[in-house]
């Protein structure tokens, strides 16, 4: 009696820690999301000035997503918001992603009239960037179908078509603007550096500097102005990224044929044949 009373409570408590356990599995299987097909956002900024990704848009399970913001202005410069987009659109469905922005203008070294980047997972994966009416340092310029990076000075270095691919996705990062500390910090600013240096102080620090009390003759002026540590900032407009379709396409896997023994039987084989089809 006691064994069997004993057993029945441990039944009971083995079928207790079962449901249980089908309820845990049971909830993580629910709680999973299916995996990202397709992302995209149209802004971001990483370093000293640090906003997040906006709009962000991401497709999973095929669905799709449309982010918007009507506006993007920061760190007046001049009289003038040193950083402007308008109609930041980020979209991405399936194996498909675009951000685009319109009216951009940051820190007048990159102007466009429209600025579209995109990616698409079929057919092996592509991607590419769109302008419209577009210029850097007030050269225009077009869109690359390959990778372009212009080093304006050891200070700042411009990437437009920027491709990242591995075997599962690609990604394309429309236009980067990156700010690097010099290696030769008691190297003289040249004129071109010494003209955009303000700019860049007011972008880092929010306020454009009193070139009286803080000279910028040399590359650790320059970096001293921006940062005692000599951060990095980097600003991006545009990227996406997109996983790679599946190729729909399998061979049929071989299936070795079997040999009857010696004094076997042949095994029936199945003969397919088209019948008419009669009214």
């Amino acid at each position: 009696m006691k064994t069997s009373k004993f057993a029945g409570a441990g039944a009971a408590a083995v079928g207790a820690a079962t449901a249980a356990a089908v309820l845990l599995l049971g909830s993580a299987a629910a709680a999973a999301e299916p995996s990202v097909d397709s992302s995209a956002y149209v802004f971001r900024t990483d370093g000293l000035l640090s906003i997040s990704p906006s709009p962000y848009a991401e497709s999973r399970g095929g669905e799709h997503d449309r982010q918007s913001v009507a506006d993007v202005t920061a760190l007046p410069l001049h009289g003038k918001p040193g950083i402007g987009l308008s109609a930041l659109v980020a979209e991405a469905e399936g194996h498909r992603a675009e951000a685009t922005v319109a009216k951009v203008n940051l820190l007048d070294v990159l102007e466009a009239e429209t600025f579209r980047t995109w990616c698409d997972g079929a057919d092996g994966g592509s991607a590419g960037v769109d302008l419209v009416d577009a210029s850097i340092l007030g050269t225009p310029v077009q869109a690359p179908l390959e990778e372009e990076r212009f080093d304006v000075s050891p200070l700042l270095r411009i990437t437009l078509n920027q491709q990242d691919r591995d075997d599962d996705s690609i990604t394309v990062t429309g236009f980067t603007l990156t700010l690097v500390p010099g290696q030769d910090r008691a190297r003289d600013l040249t004129d071109k550096e010494q003209e955009v240096a303000p700019d860049l102080i007011g972008l880092v620090t929010g306020q454009l500097p009193d070139l009286q009390k803080t000279p910028l003759k040399t590359v650790d002026d320059l970096l001293r102005a921006l940062s005692p540590k000599g951060d990095l900032l980097k600003i991006t407009v545009g990227s996406t990224t997109c996983a790679l379709e599946a190729d729909e396409e399998h061979d049929e896997p071989a299936v070795k044929k079997h040999e009857p023994e010696p004094g076997e039987a042949p095994r029936p084989e199945v003969v397919q044949k088209n019948l008419p089809v009669t009214g």
